[in-house]
């Protein structure tokens, strides 16, 4: 593409204020052009012509007496004789002007005026100082010519000014537009395309920072899209390696059901059974979710809250019996919630998990369900030594196995790091916290309409 010549932003402007400029004297030399060429060629009078006529006018009116064939056509005029008035052409507040002129020998706003004397008579020549038509019928038809004309070149000023802006202006915003345009690509994502040249020197800066940050957010991204793939990577081999001793275990755990058993061993054998089917079953989530979280979701479907209260509290009085602990729940009224709540139950078992495996035995974990449409927040407490900052910081994130998470060990990462992806696949999140006395606690919180 052909590099647009660059220039400055000021010489834009300097140059909009020279054609200003120049658009102002070019007004200025019309105005003083036409006016001469009127007054040269007779048809317009001068300002002062009236002046000129009226006090001609008085000398002859002196001389052979005053009679209204003296008057000239660009004054007015009263007649008095014998100190009545006999003879006008005046009306309204003009007459009265000539009166008081008369009178007290002063003029009015915009009316001048003569007074001349031959015997009885007496007159009052009145006249402005305007430019007008030297012939009498264009001069009836355009009285204000004077202001029509400074009108129309005062027009053409402020046209010339309001063009001038308009053209400086679409050469401003088609320069800018290729700023919008380099933005509108940065926020598609658009990483690979040019930005362009705006062609003025300033703006080519803001387009160079602009040329600097896509170079970041492309080389941002690679490595994101590396990162992710090393962590499908880890997550797909953990999943391969936990295969093996969960066939295993499966395998032998199926033999021993064959086997002659007392009640109390086959309810053993029955619960290690539906527990490694269900570890088997979250295993093949878990990998279709590494690979892509749109490719593990499953169909939502609706259950009572009543329902998922009781399930989720047998399979957590279940769970934290093996650890020799209680469970206290706090139920509250729950209308029917539409979620996905296979992952659900996993999402919670897996932070009940997290927290019975730092709970000194004997102790209890609280599990707390809070109702505030449309969000079903779920609470888990345990009475452990709580999460270190560092894990309140990082917990969530996925192969987040540090010894000092908490004082124990235990796996987190996985666990609470499919919590956090099932929550947000139904619009909400997890957050990790330490009550009071300093025992853990995890919300897990979903939309469910």
């Amino acid at each position: 593409m052909e590099q647009r010549k660059s220039i400055s932003l000021i010489w834009i402007l300097v140059k909009y204020m020279i054609l200003c400029i120049l658009a102002a004297g070019a007004a200025f030399l019309g105005f003083w052009a036409g006016m001469s060429l009127l007054l040269g060629s007779g048809a317009l009078y001068a300002a002062n012509a009236g002046e000129r006529m009226a006090q001609e006018a008085a000398a002859r009116m002196e001389q052979e007496g005053i009679t209204k064939e003296l008057v000239p056509d660009l004054c007015g005029y009263v007649i008095w004789e014998k100190g009545s008035l006999v003879d006008s052409d005046l009306n309204g507040k003009a007459l009265r002007a000539a009166g008081n002129y008369r009178e007290n020998g002063k003029n009015a706003a915009g009316r001048f005026h003569i007074s001349v004397k031959n015997g009885e008579k007496e007159a009052v020549l009145q006249y402005t100082f305007h430019m007008q038509l030297a012939d009498p019928a264009w001069r009836k038809r355009i009285p204000g010519f004077e202001g029509l004309y400074m009108t129309f070149w005062g027009a053409f000023f402020i046209g010339s000014l309001v063009l001038l802006t308009f053209h400086y202006v679409k050469v401003i915003k088609a320069r800018l537009r290729v700023l919008q345009e380099a933005a509108v690509n940065l926020a598609r994502g658009e990483l690979e395309r040019p930005l362009g040249n705006p062609g003025i020197r300033e703006y080519n800066e803001v387009m160079r920072a602009m040329e600097q940050l896509q170079a970041a957010l492309r080389q941002s991204l690679q490595e994101q899209w590396k990162m992710e793939h090393s962590r499908i990577a880890q997550t797909s081999a953990l999943i391969h390696d936990l295969k093996t001793p969960l066939t295993v275990i499966d395998g032998n755990t199926q033999l021993l059901a064959e086997t002659e058993l007392t009640e109390e061993q086959r309810e053993y054998v029955d619960a290690v059974l539906k527990n490694t089917a269900a570890a088997g079953e979250y295993l093949e989530r878990l990998k279709k979710i590494a690979r892509s979280p749109a490719e593990g979701a499953a169909r939502k479907t609706a259950m009572s809250g009543e329902h998922v209260q009781a399930e989720l509290l047998r399979e957590t009085e279940e769970l934290c019996r093996v650890y020799g602990l209680t469970v206290k729940g706090d139920k509250t009224e729950l209308p029917e919630l539409e979620a996905v709540w296979q992952d659900i139950k996993r999402a919670v078992l897996n932070i009940v998990r997290n927290a019975a495996e730092h709970t000194p035995r004997g102790g209890q974990i609280y599990l707390q369900f809070i109702w505030t449409a449309p969000w079903l927040e779920i609470l888990v407490t345990d009475e452990g030594p709580g999460f270190t900052q560092k894990a309140l910081r990082h917990g969530l994130e996925p192969m987040y196995t540090e010894a000092e998470s908490r004082p124990q060990n235990g796996h987190m990462g996985i666990g609470l790091a499919f919590a956090q992806e099932t929550a947000r696949l139904h619009g909400g999140s997890v957050r990790l916290s330490n009550t009071e006395e300093g025992h853990g606690r995890v919300s897990l919180c979903i939309r469910s309409e």
